[in-house]
């Protein structure tokens, strides 16, 4: 039910309560039993047991499994352990990323002020108004009486019954910038919105100035914040493009592996072989194939990403958060706090007919006033009508700044402190100046005024809205002091530019005529106009930089904000928002990017009136969203998503949580409220939206050497599965047992696999459009590579050991003396080394190849041409050190499991001489050549953009 549009006594009626006296015990209870208490539901969290069973939920894992128990039952112990912890270490690691469960709605409940202020009746009293008590906020129940004043967070929704000067701030809820003036007297249409209900205060809210009553009518869900609560639990929890690319990879390989499986044994049981022996070489197939450390690298890649971006101010809490950046075609932004600053600076000034500019934006304590005519700093000594400008915006005010390190500390009404700060950039000191606020600000007047005193002057200060001063001014001076015609068109049109500049306008007035009594209304009359301020919510100066990188890396920004209309336009178009989105890449020569007269708008009532499916049709096209409730975000998010986007939500507040958990990424600010921060999935500790642009960027890179290290995992495991499959098609004896090939699978090139996370950016990966979600993540130049990567490992492994077996031994019926009831061989020291140097060879031809996997389109060696004016760089050996020295200790394992005599035992391997070695390492090092020459020859056909 709404309460803001009917008259406080006929809300007083509907709760039976008078302000005087305040609700009874029995009435409390009542009110407790019908209208619930003052607290906010809690979301059921998941069993921690449940999120651990959940990391086995993997088709890949599957299979793992399966040739675990088989390799149990069929052969040795040894493989089914290193299967087993494969799988275990890959669940711990999963487990341990995903037990940061989100804290959101407890959060949201501790956003509550501990008490409250409340005025109850004791029935069985003998007085008979009630008294004023502190209760724990819980405690509240709708009709309840509360006493509002300056620094309390109010504890419930409530409508005003009285107010004195009752100035609120309600960004948190609504992301207004600007605190809002309160009145009581007021009833607003029912469609009225939230942030325009001025006779309505907000659980959550914090009361800047003034005091008042005003009767609760809604506690704990029903709250407006309590509705955010809701909705934080109605957010879905979205997939991340890699999560789903990953999924779908997963069944279609598995789907894949279990064919070739189940092809292989039928083939080989037709062709006469021994049951027992192809369910063996079948196990031995699927490991070959199974991509063991593919989730362990994902995984600890990922992880290396939120490492990197916690050096660059971004704190990553879920792990697939970082790869979503680098899919993010549209950020969604709030505009208070995020693209400005929240601190309200007065950076206009005009005054005696003259224009200045105030440098140093928001609370900062350095800044200076420059004359705009001649660029000169100037101070309050400057002219007479400068002097009087700084002596308005310093006196005439009930709020006051304090120094604090670089920063000024404000106390009171933002708007009046930017004022105050202005004339301290002025030099103006207070010193010797009595102060007496005889008329302080009103909603209902709109200005204010102070009689101030000092040795030798005297002056009635004024500010306020334009309108009101204007009419009480008989006479306007100029900068010499000199008294002139009052000139209103002028004025008017000076005020409108700063106003369709977003800016809101204080005048400011005095008159000599001072009063000896107090000064009212009746003395406000022939008053001499000073000039006026612009006064802004000052936008970040790295913003506008940063807007402009999203649009050129085909990144869209959309700004959402509870601020009006016309202010959040000329933000927008101040820092490029509603320009043209084309990525650099894409652009044509001589290129001149579009741009709009206005960022194109829509209200929030707007969105109310349409449903989602004409909210979808109408998103592509709105670059700002003004004057929104929560829910309006939460709807705004969920249909661009229906698009296809992968979305990016920045926010600070409490308003901002539903939507920043909708989002495929949420991104809070540091300095946002912990509601806001326990809904995201990352936080920027610096509260810089450039920093969201790094954050696309790393995630950008973070994506492309993923893509590396799947084309790496992929193409070994191919060469793998290809060798064995060939080899068993052809009648060979295995040339790798199923142990070999889990050492090769999961420590040689698992070895070398975590330093391609490590990989530096190549190129500017800025200048392409961002992934389509629903694109592939195997593209077909990876697919070419796997391919191409997986037959040269396939052909060197199985010539080499052809030759050393010979041609005798190439058929199994020559080993059948030597065979076991399972199809294991012994005793045959040709056979022994033959196999071992197929391990070694497959073992190596692994390792080189993660050289190869570093990029799809850049040489090791040389520049690869790209087009007649430009080339693709190389990349060079030493340029990732870690993968360098981890090759080399790939390199010494391999050795160590060939020439030691433990390893011996483990892998069945002989140890190789000198000239075995050399013949390894020759055959296996041609793959960085052959797969040179192909890049050469894919540069020359396809022009590859860079990558």
């Amino acid at each position: 039910m709404s309460w803001h549009d009917k008259p406080f006594e006929e809300v007083l009626a509907a709760f039976n309560v008078r302000p005087d006296k305040g609700l009874d015990a029995h009435q409390v209870k009542e009110m407790k039993e019908k209208y619930g208490e003052n607290i906010y539901l809690t979301q059921k969290q998941t069993p921690a047991w449940l999120i651990f069973l959940e990391q086995f939920n993997n088709p890949i894992i599957y299979i793992l499994i399966a040739a675990a128990i088989l390799n149990y039952f069929f052969s040795d112990l040894k493989d089914t352990l290193v299967i087993g912890g494969v799988i275990i270490l890959n669940a711990i690691l999963g487990y341990v990323q995903e037990q940061r469960a989100s804290d959101a709605l407890k959060t949201l409940r501790q956003m509550a002020a501990p008490l409250a202020r409340v005025i109850r009746w004791n029935s069985q009293a003998s007085i008979r108004e009630g008294t004023q008590q502190f209760i724990q906020t819980s405690e509240v129940v709708c009709g309840d009486i509360i006493v509002l004043e300056s620094g309390m967070r109010v504890p419930a929704d409530a409508r005003l019954i009285d107010v004195h000067s009752l100035l609120v701030d309600e960004s948190l809820l609504t992301g207004e910038s600007f605190s809002i003036t309160k009145k009581h007297d007021i009833v607003y249409e029912t469609s009225s919105d939230l942030a325009d209900r001025l006779n309505m205060v907000y659980s959550g809210s914090i009361i800047q100035k003034g005091r008042g009553l005003a009767v609760v009518t809604a506690v704990g869900n029903n709250t407006e914040i309590g509705k955010i609560s809701k909705y934080i639990a109605e957010a879905e929890d979205t997939i991340s493009p890699i999560q789903y690319q990953i999924e779908k990879f997963g069944k279609g390989l598995s789907i894949a592996i279990l064919f070739c499986v189940l092809a292989i044994f039928v083939i080989g049981i037709i062709g006469g072989n021994q049951w027992v022996e192809m369910l063996m070489t079948s196990v031995a197939l699927a490991v070959s194939a199974i991509p063991e450390g593919l989730p362990i690298a994902v995984t600890i890649t990922l992880s290396i990403g939120v490492y990197q971006m916690a050096k660059h101010n971004a704190v990553v809490k879920k792990l697939s958060a970082v790869e979503t950046l680098g899919s993010t075609n549209i950020i969604c932004t709030d505009k208070t706090g995020t693209l400005t600053r929240n601190q309200m600076a007065a950076t206009e000034l005009f005054a005696g007919f003259e224009e200045y500019h105030i440098s140093g934006g928001g609370y900062a304590i350095k800044g200076e006033v420059f004359d705009k005519a001649t660029n000169k700093q100037v101070n309050y000594d400057y002219n007479k009508a400068l002097e009087l400008a700084s002596i308005i915006g310093a006196l005439c005010t009930e709020s006051s700044i304090s120094e604090n390190e670089d920063n000024w500390k404000i106390t009171g009404d933002p708007t009046e402190c930017a004022l105050m700060i202005a004339a301290n950039k002025l030099g103006f000191k207070r010193n010797g100046w009595e102060v007496y606020v005889d008329i302080p600000f009103e909603s209902e007047n709109q200005l204010m005024a102070v009689k101030a005193k000092n040795k030798d002057k005297s002056y009635i200060l004024v500010k306020g809205a334009p309108e009101k001063i204007i009419t009480r001014c008989s006479n306007m001076i100029d900068s010499a002091g000199n008294h002139l015609e009052v000139k209103p068109e002028e004025i008017t049109r000076e005020i409108t530019s700063l106003s369709e500049r977003g800016l809101r306008v204080l005048s400011l007035a005095y008159t000599e005529n001072v009063p000896e009594d107090k000064v009212v209304f009746e003395d406000l009359k022939d008053l001499s106009f000073v000039g006026f301020a612009g006064i802004e919510d000052s936008v970040r100066p790295e913003a506008t930089i940063a807007v402009q990188e999203c649009h050129e890396a085909g990144v869209k920004v959309v700004m959402i904000t509870g601020d009006h209309a016309q202010t959040a336009q000329a933000v927008a178009k101040s820092i490029g928002i509603g320009r043209e989105v084309v990525a650099l890449s894409q652009r044509p020569e001589n290129y001149v990017a579009s741009s709009k007269d206005k960022p194109v708008v829509m209200l929030g009532k707007e969105i109310d009136s349409i449903t989602d499916e004409e909210l979808f049709e109408r998103v592509p096209d709105i670059d700002v969203y003004a004057r929104v409730a929560p829910h309006h975000k939460f709807r705004i998010v969920r249909q661009l998503q229906a698009h296809g986007n992968v979305v990016s939500m920045t926010g600070d507040g409490v308003n901002d949580a539903p939507a920043l958990k909708q989002a495929d990424i949420g991104v809070a600010m540091g300095s946002g409220t912990d509601v806001a921060k326990d809904s995201a999935h990352m936080v920027l500790m610096d509260d810089n939206f450039a920093s969201i642009v790094q954050a696309v960027r790393r995630g950008r890179v973070i994506l492309h050497n993923l893509q590396h290290i799947l084309l790496y995992i992929l193409a070994t495991s191919f060469g793998g599965l290809l060798t064995i499959a060939c080899s068993v098609l052809l009648g060979w004896p295995l040339p790798l047992l199923a142990t070999q090939l889990l050492w090769v699978n999961m420590v040689t090139d698992g070895t070398s696999t975590i330093p391609l996370a490590f990989e530096s950016q190549h190129g500017n990966v800025m200048v392409f459009s961002p992934r389509k979600k629903n694109s592939p993540l195997i593209n077909k130049f990876i697919l070419y590579r796997i391919v191409f990567a997986g037959i040269l490992m396939m052909l060197g492994t199985l010539i080499l050991y052809s030759f050393y077996l010979g041609p005798d031994l190439l058929y199994k019926t020559a080993l059948q003396v030597n065979t076991d009831s399972f199809g294991n061989h012994f005793n045959n020291p040709i056979y022994s080394k033959a196999q071992t140097i197929a391990f070694c060879v497959l073992a190596f031809f692994q390792i080189w190849n993660v050289q190869n996997s570093r990029s799809l389109d850049r040489s090791l060696f040389f520049n690869l041409p790209y087009s007649r004016k430009s080339k693709i760089n190389r990349i060079g050996f030493m340029q990732n050190k870690i993968l360098l020295l981890v090759m080399i200790l790939a390199l010494a394992l391999q050795v160590a499991a060939v020439q030691l005599p433990f390893f011996n035992l483990v892998f069945d391997t002989i140890p190789l001489n000198f000239t075995e070695w050399f013949l390894v390492i020759s055959v296996t090092f041609s793959i960085i050549i052959l797969v040179e020459i192909y890049k050469f020859i894919a540069a020359l056909i396809n022009k590859p953009k860079t990558a």
